[in-house]
């Protein structure tokens, strides 16, 4: 987390998380359709104790995991309709 307020300058932070119903998570727009895990990226915030500005802050590298191209293991999962052959009476 920031060491620095961006807001105000301040130098001390509250850590915690977002709540509503449930624990508050990014989910990126163009994540791969089949992996083995969820499509939500966990969050983790802070709030300045001096203004309240609340810092968000993702797991970078669960968005790496959900994002990046295909591997040999889920490359057949991954083909679009344009990879396959036309049917016969099109």
């Amino acid at each position: 987390m920031k060491s620095t307020c961006l807001r105000c300058g301040g130098k001390s932070f509250a850590p915690g998380t977002l709540i509503s119903a449930v624990r508050t998570s990014f989910r990126p727009q163009d994540s791969k359709f089949l992996t083995l895990e969820t499509g939500d990226v966990m969050t983790k915030a802070s709030m300045c104790r001096g203004c309240g500005l609340v810092e968000i802050i993702g797991d970078v590298a669960k968005l790496k995991r959900l994002t990046s191209e295909p591997d040999e293991k889920t490359e057949q999962f991954a083909k679009s309709s344009d990879d396959y052959p036309k049917a016969v009476n099109e």
